[in-house]
């Protein structure tokens, strides 16, 4: 087995200087990667932001529109049920109007039978 040993110190630093500029290659590709990275991240967060807000705001545009339907919905019901209420006090105040026209013609009858009776 043969191992290549320097032949003098000087010689080191000249066989070593490839591999530092290599090194220092690749630290200068690895700064690259990360930075690129890096504003790769930052546009990913920021177009992540501006997404969920026009998620937000389209959920809170049908939101509100569901309200406004379940409002009008609310509406149009109390709406029924209150025609339907007067629907009843008019059948009801009819019947009442009825049955007081009604009694009026019997009290009638009856103080026409007393009078002819009186008189007769």
């Amino acid at each position: 087995m043969t191992v290549g040993v320097p032949a003098a110190e000087s010689d080191i630093a000249a066989e070593l200087a490839p591999l530092f500029d290599q090194l220092e290659e690749i630290d200068a590709k690895a700064a690259a990667i990360v930075e690129a990275g890096r504003s790769e991240a930052t546009t990913i967060e920021r177009d992540g932001r501006r997404e969920a807000q026009r998620i937000l705001e389209r959920a809170a545009r049908e939101a509100e529109l569901v309200a406004d339907r379940l409002r009008r919905e609310r509406r149009e019901a109390a709406e029924r049920g209150a025609r339907a209420i007067l629907a009843g006090a008019d059948a009801d105040a009819t019947r009442l109007h009825d049955r007081a026209a009604q009694g009026a013609a019997a009290v009638v009858d009856e103080a026409l039978g007393l009078l002819v009776r009186g008189t007769g």
